[in-house]
């Protein structure tokens, strides 16, 4: 089992956008000490946080060695700037950038973009489409649907042939075999619950062996460990609580399974999508996630109002106590 940190999460009230900058950076720093396996941020637009390939851009520095991994509203992406900008990161990163591609949902956001939202699943595989193209092509010729290119030269070349790496970002069924069909690995939201995973891990797998594919499954998921579970509970729930409440408000329940829903208590919220407790605890908790295949954990540690040394012990204690027993 591989372990990796969200870098976002959330910043502590009245925090500038300099220490917010550094408190990233210091996550880098500690992924790098501890021994962690990745870093990640996702690309949600016009939510105050940085820009996600520029950050990881400026984390590469503070974490060399370190997979980069990005989640990314690939519908928003113009193909030429996007395939510049990955294969770009993906030489800084030594050939360790992992796409994670995803269509979503919230309609500001490809309003502010103005590209329609119906659009959004023909736009995701065309933008895909393209920067295949770009990478491995001397000179590049494409009528499509919403973009048009006449023989214009390749982007830059990323290191990992014939493209960096993909982890497909999928909630429901036909995203799951989308990710065996079409991408090197499957990315589980942090909205997922285990009992959601039990059901289409079988499928993700049915799938990937179906098209001969090794797959790969990564899931983010919501850590916290200290002395208890209930000493963890106790110190997250003022930021959980709210966080929840707020997204729920914003529609984050739509396009989930039922099962997945968030507009539920606070108590049902953490069952099934934190790992959360005393490192045993904890450790025992990321056991049910193997027996499921899944290969990578990637943690958010840090809601909306904690402050960033509360957030740095869990993760040197997780580093320490729980990733020994995964080795």
């Amino acid at each position: 089992m591989k372990f990796g940190i969200n870098l976002g999460g959330g910043d502590r009230r009245g925090q500038s956008r300099e220490e917010g900058l550094e408190a990233r950076l210091a996550k880098a720093r500690l992924a790098k000490e501890m021994g962690y396996h990745s870093l990640w941020t996702g690309a949600g637009y016009l939510n105050n946080d940085f820009h996600a390939l520029m950050l990881l851009a400026r984390v590469a520095a503070e974490a060399p060695g370190l997979e980069l991994g990005m989640v990314a509203l690939l519908p928003l992406y113009h193909p030429v700037e996007a395939a510049e900008q990955i294969s770009t990161l993906d030489v800084i990163t030594g050939g360790k950038f992992v796409l994670a591609p995803a269509l979503g949902w919230r309609d500001f956001q490809f309003k502010a973009f103005e590209v329609p939202k119906e659009e959004r699943l023909s736009r995701f595989r065309e933008v895909q489409e393209v920067m295949e193209k770009l990478w491995n092509q001397d000179r590049v010729t494409h009528q499509g649907r919403h973009f048009h290119l006449d023989d214009v030269p390749g982007a830059g070349d990323p290191i990992q042939k014939p493209s960096p790496k993909v982890y497909l970002a999928a909630n429901l069924e036909r995203g799951v075999v989308r990710a065996a069909k079409e991408a090197d690995g499957w990315l589980v939201s942090s909205r997922s619950t285990l009992p959601t995973i039990r059901v289409q891990a079988p499928q993700y797998r049915d799938a990937v062996q179906k098209a001969g594919k090794p797959g790969f499954i990564a899931a983010w998921r919501e850590a916290f460990v200290a002395g208890s579970r209930q000493q963890a509970i106790d110190t997250v729930r003022p930021q959980v609580e709210w966080l929840y409440k707020d997204r729920a408000a914003l529609g984050h329940s739509q396009e989930l399974p039922e099962a997945d829903r968030i507009d539920v208590p606070f108590e049902q919220v953490l069952d099934g999508r934190f790992i959360i407790g005393s490192p045993e605890e904890c450790i025992e908790e990321i056991h049910k996630y193997q027996e499921q295949g899944v290969e990578e954990l990637i943690l958010r540690s840090q809601w909306p109002g904690m402050e960033g040394d509360v957030t740095t012990n869990s993760l040197r204690l997780f580093a320490e106590k729980v990733m020994p027993h995964f080795a």
